[in-house]
């Protein structure tokens, strides 16, 4: 009798530890413990990723800007390049979804703003805090662009996010500096060159067919997510310019001096060409993104570190 209750206790101890060992598939218990994975945004060029400050020590970006048949036509000087971002959320394929936490997480936000990003400094106001992300593979971020109301506040400080003052100010995407190139054949020195935004966008970086990058638990995680100037201005992009309009047809305008300036902004008063390069452009930036894991911690974002493809915006 007592070897048989010897035995009984025995099998009962190996089911509990098998018990113990078996994977929960609804396991809500996976989510990590603490922040372990810091997001940054950039704004980058293809030749480069240095910034410089030229004019009078205010920081700049130069970037190349490419005709319909290839060739470069002008440089666009930017002392100014700001976008507004709604929020950011990050999502893994759906294979890897396989319990309740992970299916929790797809519908989270992981940065919930607005947030202003500067791509020129590659500061974002307010600071992205470090997020707890569940280890995996994530193939896919998404951005929502959205303008600034000037309601918004700064949850840094609790001060406004912007007001009337600031460039950005009613605006989802600001890009100001000045231009150097041809317009209608006639060659510009230095104009001043303002590109404006207010549209309500969604950017779904490539979910499908991607690396992506992968989370890990036991370290942190950075993140980072570039924006090449340089390729909002490629107008020799068949794909984001059906059409062949051209950089070169825009209307320049001039001040109340006779000074050339240009201006490229969804306006009623703006020309028909002005607007078909303000929408190439805005294709251009949906396409111009690419997001990975900073692998070698040098704080930009390598070949080897980027997903290796295009976006897919559903359009």
């Amino acid at each position: 009798m007592k070897n048989l209750l010897n035995l009984l206790l025995g099998v009962t101890f190996l089911l509990g530890m098998a018990s113990c060992n078996k994977t929960d598939s609804n396991a809500t218990d996976t989510l990590p413990q603490g922040e372990n994975t810091v997001l940054s945004i950039q704004g980058v060029t293809s030749t480069t990723q240095v910034k410089s400050a030229s004019i009078a020590s205010i920081p700049t970006i130069s970037l190349s800007i490419t005709g319909k048949d290839g060739s470069t036509i002008g440089t666009a000087t930017l002392t100014q390049a700001k976008i507004a971002v709604k929020e950011i959320q990050f999502s893994m394929p759906d294979s890897e979804i396989d319990n309740e936490a992970k299916k929790e997480q797809e519908d989270e936000v992981e940065f919930k703003g607005p947030f202003i990003v500067d791509l020129i400094t590659d500061s974002v106001t307010p600071e992205l805090k470090p997020v707890a992300l569940i280890p995996g593979t994530y193939t896919g971020i998404k951005l929502k662009l959205d303008k600034i109301e000037g309601n918004e506040t700064n949850e840094d400080d609790g001060s406004a996010l912007a007001t009337e003052k600031d460039s950005i100010y009613q605006h989802s995407i600001y890009l100001e500096g000045t231009y150097t190139g041809t317009i209608q054949q006639v060659q510009y020195q230095n104009i001043p060159f303002t590109v404006k935004y207010d549209m309500d966008k969604e950017i779904n970086f490539n979910t499908a067919g991607t690396k992506g990058f992968k989370v890990a638990l036991d370290s942190m995680n950075n993140v980072i997510v570039a924006f090449n100037l340089d390729d909002w201005f490629n107008f020799s992009n068949r794909e984001t310019n059906p059409d062949q309009v051209d950089f070169s047809d825009l209307t320049v305008q001039t001040d109340a001096n006779g000074d050339p300036f240009i201006v490229i902004e969804k306006t009623e008063e703006q020309s028909d060409v002005n607007a078909a390069v303000q929408e190439v452009i805005e294709h251009n930036l949906e396409m111009s993104t690419r997001y990975g894991k900073d692998e070698d911690h040098d704080g930009q974002l390598g070949n080897k570190e980027d997903d290796e493809t295009s976006n897919d915006n559903g359009e």
